[in-house]
């Protein structure tokens, strides 16, 4: 019994990374920026109905770095206003065009 609770406190206490988004914090002045842009995104999406980006069009569209657009898209899809297709575009959520 000895030997399984070295063993479990061996593992308890590996380091282990998880990728959390890099949403800034409220009221910051990141966190202003951060929603100007979703903001812009969300004009955009809303302008075009049947706007349909892959991460990749997105960075170019909005010269933005990879993993800001993925937290920007992280953030639309938790708020329910993206939706992500089988082909990995982003659409609108209400676009009816999420299993395209």
């Amino acid at each position: 019994m000895a030997k399984s609770a070295q063993a479990i406190a061996l593992v308890t206490s590996m380091p282990v990374t998880v990728a959390v988004p890099a949403v800034p914090r409220p009221g910051s002045a990141a966190a202003d920026g951060f929603e100007q842009i979703a903001r812009r995104v969300r004009n955009e999406y809303l302008e075009m109905p049947g706007l349909s980006l892959t991460i990749g069009q997105a960075q170019r569209m909005w010269h933005l770095h990879r993993r800001e657009c993925e937290d920007l898209f992280l953030a639309l899809l938790d708020s329910g206003f993206l939706t992500r297709t089988p082909a990995g575009a982003y659409v609108r959520a209400d676009s009816g065009r999420a299993g395209a």
